[in-house]
């Protein structure tokens, strides 16, 4: 069976962080791996390509069509699925990825034949015998049609393969995160221990958090080309036993890549002796969960954690020359000195990297509010970015909530130590960076003048 595998482009109105962070489409990697040893697949990847998707499906001329993404891509995907559809009636279209997983009803389109709802890597090649003639349909491959409740879904595998990187060896060299160049996934984890109710990492595993045996973690990151490698676990600094032996094995195999994990500041200043070995054994960089300074906030977050553990963290990684990629959650009932404070705390602390973050219910974390206050409408999948602001500003308008934002942004990016900090990379990446915060931006701009004028 021809299959090819896509991943969509963004849509225009999402806030493209594409532009400062394009990575591997590891999952489409994975099911390419599962299936290559009987079947013919091709993976695509639209964000890079300039052609259009028919070019592909000419190309290729594929029995089975299928796509991932996120929720900013749910229009895109079941487009790309009527498209596959009128190329060729005939053609199967699969839809997966993690909000098919956990809002799978959004999906649910005359065009998009299957949703794949749970272990897709198990569950891709049981339908695949399905519609070769051969066994049963898998019960997470909901046909159109079918919306059985999660809890006739079948209980969690957590497979993984060792994945086959040639399927994207024509785009590895523009994969990037950041000033991490040329960069590779590698996934360690499945689910988190924690349960922050912004977040939907929990709800895609249902509670479940497995962790793969780190001979094979490994084996993998050894014999990865790339020497930039981004772990995409929910959380990577979970347990001090199992970073002990995952560092003994970077030693023992004289495995020299840089790191870019995430992990919680509480971890980082309670594990100080570990954070300094893996330093020295190529740490470079985490991405922290800062959320907020304010105690309060945290708590309403659930987010176990305080103010001074972040700021202890912040400094320790500041002086081991770790750098903090830190999220902070912009609530809608901040005023324009609550982000004053924030920027003063943010350079005070020297941060010279933040993404910030309105605070966004987004479908399936449980975390609701009323619709009413929504500036977005359900259906408005391209804007559930992160980026939009999602819950009515509660003291300013959403112009100036934006306008703040753009400010901040401003204010600790491109303070002049920030900028000169960035002359110790490559000029290409430079260039990379600087045009991608300019397209940003300009989308920012724009969605304050939108909201300026309605």
């Amino acid at each position: 069976m021809k299959i090819l595998l896509v991943r969509p482009a963004p849509e225009k109105e999402t806030i493209g962080l594409q532009h400062v962070m394009l990575v591997e489409p590891l999952e489409l990697e994975v099911l390419a791996t599962v299936v290559e040893d009987n079947h013919d697949p091709v993976v695509v990847d639209m964000i890079l390509e300039k052609a259009p998707l028919e070019y592909f499906l000419e190309k290729y001329q594929p029995d089975l069509f299928c796509v991932t993404g996120y929720i900013t891509n749910v229009k895109t995907m079941i487009e790309y699925c009527a498209r596959a559809k009128k190329f060729a009636p005939q053609i199967v279209t699969v839809a997966g990825g993690v909000h098919v997983e956990v809002v799978p009803e959004d999906l649910h389109h005359i065009a998009v034949d299957y949703r794949v709802v749970r272990n897709a890597t198990t569950v891709f090649t049981g339908l695949i015998s399905y519609l070769e003639g051969q066994g049963e349909k898998p019960k997470a491959a909901l046909a159109y049609g079918e919306n059985p409740g999660r809890a006739n879904w079948p209980s969690f595998d957590f497979t993984f393969p060792r994945v086959n990187r040639t399927y994207t060896g024509k785009y590895r060299d523009e994969y990037f995160y950041i000033f991490h160049n040329k960069v590779a996934l590698v996934k360690t984890a499945f689910g988190c221990p924690y349960n922050c109710n912004f977040c939907f990492c929990r709800s895609i595993t249902d509670d479940n958090f497995a962790q793969r045996p780190l001979e094979d973690i490994i084996s993998e990151i050894k014999d990865l080309e790339e020497k930039e490698i981004y772990i995409v676990d929910d959380d990577f600094l979970v347990s001090p036993s199992r970073l002990g032996k995952f560092l003994d094995a970077l030693e023992k195999e004289n495995i020299e890549k840089n790191f870019l994990i995430y992990g919680r500041s509480d971890f980082i200043v309670e594990q100080v002796e570990l954070i300094k070995r893996f330093r020295r054994l190529g740490l470079k960089t985490i991405i922290v969960g800062l959320e907020s300074f304010n105690k309060e906030e945290l708590d309403r977050y659930n987010k176990n954690n305080s103010p001074a553990t972040n700021e202890k963290a912040i400094k320790l990684m500041n002086s081991l020359g770790i750098d903090c990629f830190a999220t902070v959650i912009i609530p809608p009932h901040w005023k324009a000195e609550d982000f004053d404070q924030l920027g003063d705390k943010l350079i005070e602390l020297d941060i010279k990297y933040v993404n910030l973050q309105p605070l966004t219910p987004i479908p399936g974390t449980g975390f609701e509010v009323e619709p009413e206050k929504l500036l977005i409408h359900r259906s408005d999948y391209a804007s559930w970015d992160l980026a939009h602001v999602a819950i009515r500003p509660e003291h300013l308008s959403v112009s100036e909530f934006y306008r703040q934002i753009i400010k901040l942004y401003e204010r600790i990016l491109f303070r002049p130590a920030v900028l000169l900090s960035h002359l110790k990379y490559p000029p290409s990446m430079l260039w990379k960076m600087l045009k991608g915060s300019y397209l940003v931006h300009r989308q920012y701009l724009k969605k304050m003048k939108e909201a300026g004028n309605a």
